[in-house]
């Protein structure tokens, strides 16, 4: 008698094909994080050499700025009309991607399409290249940041063909209202009434969201000047004046920069002079100003230069701000008809593009030269006779005590 069994194994065979299935999905996620992680470290190295790439292209256009102005100007700041000379200016002020190459600032480049980034040859697998430089030497505006306890010396240098007669001032940019924000302040820009004096509050009482006090002064002259002009003020015309700019929610939007108070028996300012304090119009949407990138905005119109009988002078802006630690801003020039009028290489910009494989960064960046015959002085003092100073230190106004000097 033979007896046969008869075995099922259904749950044993699905235990196994779902085991499987589970080790298979967990391997494929696995796998799949591990080539993510992988794609995005590639591409975070790739995205990191390009912008070394167009940095390169950048240090390269300073390379050809520096050899232009050293080489190609002379003692009137005029350009010198030699081949070396030709060749440079002609590709700086070309607009095109071939700005390096056609500068013949490195042998070997004059066919290339672009300018690979290498040590040695092995480099050449890293495939690093900056695929176009394009440099500006006339810019429309000047444009920085200024820094608590320091000042921009600004040279307000048009070509000689050009006149300008105002000066446009922006400062507080979108950037330094997200600071605030980051650091606890409302979403708006915070604006004072228009003062009715010429008192400021203190450092600890000024809001962190408000733009900052901007003291703007002016130097400049004529054909020919003296020392002594710059104490003077001829009928409307002088070569020197200040002015501070209070960010205000109703306020002006010109300004007309010149000081007609000044002490008869030396020529100097006075102590006090409350025309000085200037209430200027601001927003705190950022809409009434150019492009909509700056609260505030004034456009202030600069005095002839004594010893000249039109707009042709050389002039010097020098600005800086009060109670903010940083804050952007940026300086147009404008004609008598209120058209614009271009920096003439003050602060060129250069436009790179880097590549490294198929993958581009480009960057923008703003150059100028440190190396001025005319340093940023934050204070001095030059005298032929006596000195008499007088310092005081107070928390009230009324305390104030203009001595004997």
């Amino acid at each position: 008698m033979n007896t046969y069994y008869r075995q099922r194994g259904a749950v044993s065979l699905f235990v196994v094909i779902f085991a499987a299935l589970l080790i298979t999905t967990i391997t494929i996620a696995f796998v799949r994080v591990m080539v993510q992680n992988q794609q995005q470290a590639t591409t975070a190295d790739l995205s990191k050499s390009a912008l070394d790439s167009a940095f390169a292209g950048v240090e390269d256009a300073k390379r050809a700025i520096v050899e232009f102005k050293k080489d190609c100007y002379n003692s009137d700041g005029e350009v010198i009309t030699s081949e070396r000379c030709d060749v440079l200016a002609t590709a700086l002020r070309s607009n095109k991607c071939r700005t390096i190459q056609d500068s013949a600032l490195f042998a070997g480049l004059s066919e290339a399409d672009e300018v690979l980034i290498k040590q040695s040859d092995a480099d050449e697998d890293l495939q690093q290249a900056y695929t176009c430089v394009k440099v500006r030497l006339d810019t429309p505006d000047y444009v920085g940041n200024l820094v608590s306890d320091s000042s921009h010396f600004i040279p307000l240098k048009a070509k000689a063909t050009d006149t300008f007669n105002k000066v446009v001032i922006r400062w507080y940019a979108q950037s330094d209202l997200q600071t605030a924000e980051s650091e606890g302040a409302e979403t708006t820009v915070n604006f004072a009434d228009p003062p009715g004096d010429v008192s400021l509050p203190p450092l600890e009482q000024w809001p962190v969201n408000r733009p900052p006090l901007i003291r703007v002064q002016l130097i400049q002259f004529g054909d020919s000047f003296n020392l002594s002009s710059f104490n003077d003020n001829e009928g409307g015309k002088t070569n020197t004046a200040t002015h501070f700019l209070m960010p205000a929610s109703i306020g002006r939007k010109t300004v007309a920069f010149i000081e007609d108070k000044r002490q008869e028996e030396d020529g100097r300012r006075p102590v006090v002079t409350s025309s000085l304090l200037s209430p200027i119009d601001c927003a705190e949407d950022f809409s009434t100003t150019s492009g909509g990138q700056f609260a505030c905005e004034v456009t202030m119109t600069l005095p002839r230069p004594i010893g000249a009988d039109d707009d042709k002078r050389t002039a010097y802006l020098l600005i800086n701000q009060f109670y903010k630690n940083d804050t952007a801003f940026s300086i147009s020039m404008l004609n008598q008809a209120n058209e614009e009028v271009l920096f003439d290489g003050v602060q060129p910009e250069i436009d790179a593009t880097g590549r490294a494989n198929d993958l581009f960064r480009r960057v923008k960046s703003r150059v100028e030269d440190n190396a001025s015959s005319t340093p940023p002085l934050e204070a001095a003092v030059d005298i032929t006779g006596s000195l008499c100073k007088n310092f005081l230190v107070t928390g009230r106004t009324k305390d104030y005590d203009p001595g004997d000097c």
